[in-house]
């Protein structure tokens, strides 16, 4: 039994049950353990497969077939083009399964679809580990030049598309003007889809040029100083004084690395108490100002934060906020 098999026998109506369907996936599980050692990067891989099974036939297959008696009746209803897009992503991926390319892509997306479920679940380490196993993927070179928008990009990649908002507008004060306050930008709002809460990432990166105290230095001193805040007690690093050009002011600003925490931590809470007010209608009302997102009222749910400071490539700094709980509910458009 394998998966070609299985769509095979879906495109010619051999499936009489569900019962029938899900007794051939179970039957490649068993099979894949039964042929693989514990530990086996096959067994490994059957296992993962087999998750990510059990979450779809849960979740949505099975709800939808309880509702229309059998498979064939299911493929009928509103969700065919959902079905019909799992099936040809399986068949792809079976007909390429001997391609390290697309097994390298599918590892990817199980890494960054197990991160992003941990993160609506309140537990942020499997998405700064992620974070920082990317982030050490670019060139040091590039240490010179990295700044926050190249974060948020960084960010925004672990993030599932259909889940992710990124700069999501809201009015702030409507009794400010434009450019003294009136509007704000969350960095990136995470929907939760089908888990447990709602999540606003607020993203700081700490450049090593505005902490280097060299006047004159290469790439090679960016580098070592890398890896020595890599392991620095958390501690001294806070107290560390960083510069920095301020386009707001036009002139160069001195913090220190834990003023910048503290600001991010500040500037989420804000965000977060604007966001459960769910939808403003007009820039003069605090609210969700954006056309990306559709708000309906809904029963209280959480509203959780995460601020992330990043300095250099090795380095990731993150707090939570306290949770604030929102009478609505948020979808993507």
């Amino acid at each position: 039994m394998d998966l070609f098999t299985i769509i095979s026998k879906l495109e010619n109506n051999q499936y009489t049950s569900i019962e029938g369907f899900e007794k051939d996936i179970r039957l490649i599980f068993r099979n894949c353990y039964i042929y693989n050692d514990i530990g086996s990067e096959m067994h490994i891989l059957g296992e993962e497969l087999e998750s990510t099974f059990n979450k779809i036939w849960t979740e949505k297959i099975d709800f939808q077939v309880k509702q229309k008696g059998n498979l064939k009746r299911t493929r009928n209803n509103d969700t065919d083009s959902s079905s019909e897009l799992i099936t040809k992503q399986i068949r792809i991926l079976e007909q390429n399964k001997d391609k390290l390319v697309y097994r390298q892509v599918v590892n990817d997306a199980l890494l960054i679809t197990s991160a992003y479920e941990n993160l609506i679940a309140n537990n942020i380490l499997p998405f700064i580990e992620l974070l920082k196993t990317f982030l050490l993927t670019r060139s040091q070179i590039s240490l010179s030049s990295a700044n926050e928008p190249v974060l948020q990009a960084i960010v925004e990649n672990l993030l599932p598309l259909k889940y992710r908002i990124p700069e999501l507008s809201l009015v702030m004060d409507g009794t400010k003007l434009k450019g003294f306050g009136q509007f704000g930008y969350s960095d990136i709002f995470i929907l939760k889809g089908i888990g447990n809460n709602n999540i606003s990432l607020e993203l700081k990166y700490i450049s090593l040029v505005g902490l280097i105290k060299k006047k004159k230095f290469n790439t090679n001193d960016l580098e070592n100083l890398d890896k020595i805040i890599e392991k620095e007690d958390e501690k001294i690093l806070l107290k560390r004084s960083y510069e920095y050009w301020s386009k707001e002011h036009n002139e160069t600003k001195k913090v220190t690395i834990e003023e910048v925490l503290n600001n991010g931590i500040k500037q989420l809470k804000s965000y977060m108490n604007i966001i459960s007010k769910g939808k403003s209608n007009d820039y003069y009302s605090s609210g969700i100002y954006d056309k990306r997102i559709k708000i309906t009222k809904s029963n209280p749910n959480k509203l959780k934060g995460f601020v992330i400071l990043v300095i250099g490539f090795r380095r990731i700094l993150w707090k939570s906020v306290e949770e604030i709980t929102s009478n609505y509910s948020y979808e993507k458009i």
